[in-house]
């Protein structure tokens, strides 16, 4: 009887376990709201040590009220709302208290449809605490809309032993506004004309493309397509991969490159400005290659015309003759010129010591 009456005196204290004083931690929501299909991120900081904790052992929770419009929620211990703990004291134990980061998405008829992962089909409306999923709602994601109103997310101690013994910390609203119409696929954008028009032959293929990719279709799209009206590669008895579709080049895009291409020429011919000669001897000096040209006295006009750094004197045979022989002769003016002194001083010397030779004598 006495260890009966001790029992219960301590199931009797543990029930009355004061979960207001175990803290309150922070709470962010952003956006605060939107219409369905909004992403939501709630941060949930300042997470108190609860490591010292007797038994029972408390837990924090998170309240999400969005499915239950929809009659679908997780638990029957939480009013009515989806609920998951997001901080346990088994993670105070282990000095886990960083922030956690709760992220997911509003049912609406826009959502993208689930995906298979891993065995399992995941959806943008998955409920995520610090990237790992809590729970899936891919059957609900993108097959109904999130009526409007304000719905209240909740913060809560619960003991682990007993849920329906809780604390609200706080509580965030969040505001459901009127949804968007679905947006229309490419189909329902006159789509489905134009492959009409391409597949009786209306239009040519080069519009067929021009006015799909202008609607906004993808390449994936537009191979779909082709592969209903018949017209891939193998369904026409063309070779080739049916996942490469043609390119068609722009005017723009031509003209371009043709200016590209027209910049790129290395043989160009540039003309060079006439050069006119004045009467008396001079010499033209060119820029370029630090090239000498003596000019003769009367000479006609020289045209220079430039063609790959290489420069070339236009003008006739006289003057290109003179052009090229009048160094030379000057040498050789000049040459005996010199031999023709040198010799008369010699004679001239010769006469001299001759002279005074038979003077002597």
């Amino acid at each position: 009887m006495i260890g009966l009456g001790a029992m219960t005196s301590c199931g009797a204290a543990w029930a009355t376990t004061d979960l207001g004083t175990l803290g309150n931690p922070h709470v962010t929501i952003s956006p605060s709201s939107g219409p369905p299909g909004t992403k939501i991120t709630i941060t949930v900081s300042n997470i108190p040590d609860i490591s010292k904790t007797s038994y029972p052992y408390p837990d924090l929770y998170i309240y999400l009220p969005f499915s239950q419009p929809f009659g679908t929620t997780l638990t029957s211990h939480c009013g009515g709302q989806d609920c998951f703990p997001i901080y346990t004291y088994d993670d105070a134990l282990n000095h886990d208290s960083a922030d956690r980061i709760v992220t997911f998405s509003l049912p609406s008829t826009n959502n993208s449809k689930p995906i298979f992962l891993d065995g399992f089909e995941n959806s943008v409306c998955d409920v995520t605490v610090n990237g790992k999923t809590l729970e899936r709602f891919s059957t609900l994601c993108n097959t109904k809309d999130e009526p409007q109103g304000v719905y209240q997310i909740k913060l809560a101690w619960v003991l682990e032993s007993d849920s329906e013994q809780s604390y609200t910390t706080d509580t965030v609203p969040f505001v459901v506004t009127p949804g968007v119409a679905p947006s229309e696929g490419p189909v329902a954008d006159n789509g489905d004309t134009i492959l009409k028009q391409y597949q009786n032959g209306t239009i040519s293929e080069a519009q067929f493309y021009e006015k799909l990719k202008v609607r906004g279709w993808t390449d994936e799209q537009v191979r779909q397509a082709l592969a209903v009206i018949g017209k891939l590669p193998h369904q026409m008895g063309v070779s080739g991969p049916d996942y490469k579709l043609p390119i068609y080049q722009t005017n723009a895009s031509a003209n371009a490159a043709n200016i590209t291409s027209h910049a790129n020429t290395t043989n160009t011919e540039v003309l060079q400005p006439e050069i006119k000669l004045g009467t008396n001897t001079s010499q033209v000096r060119l820029s370029q290659d630090n090239v000498s040209l003596p000019v003769k006295q009367n000479s006609s006009t020289v045209k220079l015309v430039q063609n790959n750094s290489t420069l070339q004197p236009i003008q006739n045979n006289t003057t290109s003759q003179t052009l090229q022989n009048g160094p030379m002769w000057n040498g050789i003016i000049i040459g005996l010129s010199i031999a023709a002194a040198a010799i008369m001083a010699g004679v001239t010397i010769f006469v001299k010591t001759y002279r005074n030779k038979q003077n002597a004598r």
